[in-house]
């Protein structure tokens, strides 16, 4: 029998499918034939997603989930795959982010993976018909579906490194922004989540840039991903990773530790949240 035709699982997103199909089916030690017999269809057609040449669809995808233990990840990374509503880069990085072990972020403001449903609303709703035309309810509901990553019987590592001004500027007003620090303090008391807030004052010039995140695949290779207004980048080059890694040293080495950063958290929750400012007369 002839060896298994490489895939490179960073050449596209349906190669990371395929990849992914390919390693689990290993894993239990199944041939194509016996897998394909698992999901009532023939041993190319596994050869088929395993290559990338030909994806699976919905349902086919749900009996590869569940015939190869996946716990639902193949169905999300599914998902990515035939999400019209992100850019490749994006596809790319929320594939790689369901999949990591360790999650590093650092943001300018509250990430996707820690932010309430009313936070999220009040940022689509600025935004929404200047950025694009998709509706916020829509947008809502693919960001609370990721959030999932977190709350899997073997989340990821999450390291989050958080401004300060994140939590001073009022999106959404008083009443949401208390309910957003609540969250983050409630999150951050989860055994697998660090939370750390960086002091305006500490912060490093190089991380002034935005928002970014470096993460840690099962195999210990790392990638990253920096995020702006409109655009994001993701970055595979070994040089381009560890420039974002050593930076993310630097801001969590000048963040408050984990257990000071939640009492710095409550106590601008309780000092600046507790009440509604009186309208200008």
């Amino acid at each position: 029998m002839p060896a298994a035709k490489d895939l490179d699982p960073s050449a596209s997103l349906a190669a990371f499918l395929g990849a992914k199909v390919r390693r689990l089916r290993e894993g239990m030690g199944l041939t194509q034939k016996q897998l394909g017999q698992l999901v009532f269809v023939g041993h190319n057609r596994i050869a088929q997603i395993e290559l990338a040449t030909d994806p699976p669809g919905r349902d086919l995808i749900k009996l590869l989930d569940a015939a190869l233990q996946a716990d639902g990840e193949l169905i999300g990374l599914w998902g990515h795959l035939n999400d019209p509503k992100y850019e490749h880069y994006a596809k790319t990085f929320l594939y790689r982010q369901a999949e990591a072990k360790v999650i590093q972020e650092y943001s300018l403001v509250v990430p996707g993976l820690v932010q309430t449903e009313a936070y999220m609303r009040a940022l689509f709703d600025d935004v929404d018909g200047l950025l694009d035309d998709r509706g916020a309810a829509e947008k809502i509901t693919t960001r609370l579906e990721r959030q999932q990553i977190l709350q899997r019987e073997k989340p990821p590592w999450y390291r989050l490194t958080l401004l300060e001004s994140a939590l001073y500027v009022p999106v959404g007003g008083p009443e949401v922004m208390r309910g957003q620090l609540a969250h983050l303090l409630e999150a951050g008391r989860r055994r697998h989540v660090d939370i750390q807030v960086l002091p305006l004052r500490s912060l490093p010039l190089t991380a002034m840039d935005g928002s970014f995140s470096v993460l840690t695949m099962p195999d210990g290779s790392r990638s990253g991903y920096s995020e702006g207004l409109i655009i994001g980048r993701h970055f595979e080059q070994p040089e381009d990773v560890t420039r974002l890694a050593v930076i993310y040293d630097r801001v969590q080495a000048a963040a408050l530790d984990p257990e000071m950063s939640a009492a710095f958290i409550r106590n601008v929750m309780e000092d600046r949240y507790t009440w509604e400012p009186p309208p200008l007369t």
